[in-house]
């Protein structure tokens, strides 16, 4: 996954406007989210669980540290595919 992200897709996506890469990978997410087929398949590309990344704080439970920031999703249309790309929350 790596090298294809390195070498295919990082210099195609790179020379695009960045409005539309992101307009597009809003969409594509948006779709892969609405079946459960794709939560899956992109869970088992994506997903990484470790025990040791888990926290507790003020009471809310993290599976990991690593957070989507607000502004990427702002009209909420990734909610069911976020969670199988790994963050342990998003804003």
């Amino acid at each position: 996954m790596k090298l294809l992200y390195k070498y295919l897709l990082k210099p195609i996506l790179f020379r695009q406007e960045p409005e539309r890469v992101h307009d597009f990978m809003v969409r594509f997410g948006a779709r892969l989210g609405r079946y459960a087929f794709g939560r899956w398949s992109t869970a088992i590309i994506f997903d990484y669980k470790n025990p040791a990344l888990e926290q507790k704080i003020l009471g809310i439970s993290f599976k990991n540290p690593i957070g989507l920031a607000a502004g990427f999703d702002k009209n909420a249309e990734l909610t069911s595919i976020l969670p199988a790309v790994g963050f342990g929350f998003a804003e």
